[in-house]
């Protein structure tokens, strides 16, 4: 992955370079505004899937299909994604 920003110093802050964006009367917008919007795409469609999983295993629990192959995918997707999302809060990006 191509990294846009730039670290200033030790102190925690990063900047991007004046070419990552642009300004108009709507706001910003550019190459660093487009991949944020990306990763804000990709933690929403994260937060819904689990969510989608969760009831998904509930059914197969009511149906008494706990040890079915696709109960035992899903069981590991979600573990994978609360994986993700651990790691994410863990950068301050929750």
């Amino acid at each position: 992955m191509e990294r846009l920003t730039k670290a200033l110093e030790s102190n925690g802050l990063f900047i991007v370079e004046d070419s990552q964006l642009q300004h108009d009367a709507n706001g910003y917008f550019g190459e660093v505004i487009n991949k944020l919007a990306k990763f804000e795409n990709f933690y929403d469609d994260l937060i819904f899937k689990q969510s989608e999983i969760s009831m998904e295993l509930e059914k197969l629990r009511f149906e008494g299909k706990t040890n079915s192959v696709k109960f035992k995918q899903l069981l590991t997707n979600k573990m994978t994604n609360h994986t993700i999302l651990i790691l994410l809060k863990a950068y301050g990006l929750q």
